[in-house]
């Protein structure tokens, strides 16, 4: 895997993932933004194992990476509001 398909796929992955727990009216906001980046979690820790890179470079971007999934969720979440109706109240 190339760092650009990690990247595409990580968008992908948090976009179908947000619109799914948007559907879920039981859970607050948090519990579904909780659930978006545990799942991205893992895929961020597959994805990242499979990217044609040396040992040091995947150890620091996957580091990297996690610590920031809350943000960057974030980021792609505040991008779809904009886009896709009905996504918050």
């Amino acid at each position: 895997m190339k760092l650009k398909d990690f990247i595409q796929g990580f968008t992908q992955t948090a976009k179908d993932y947000i619109e799914k727990y948007e559907k879920y009216k039981e859970l607050t906001g948090e519990q579904k933004k909780q659930r978006v980046d545990g799942l991205l979690k893992s895929y961020c820790e597959t994805a990242i194992d499979n990217i044609g890179l040396n040992f040091v470079f995947k150890f620091v971007f996957k580091n990297l990476i996690i610590e920031n999934i809350p943000n960057l969720t974030q980021v792609i979440f505040d991008l779809l509001e904009a886009k896709i109706s009905g996504i918050t109240k």
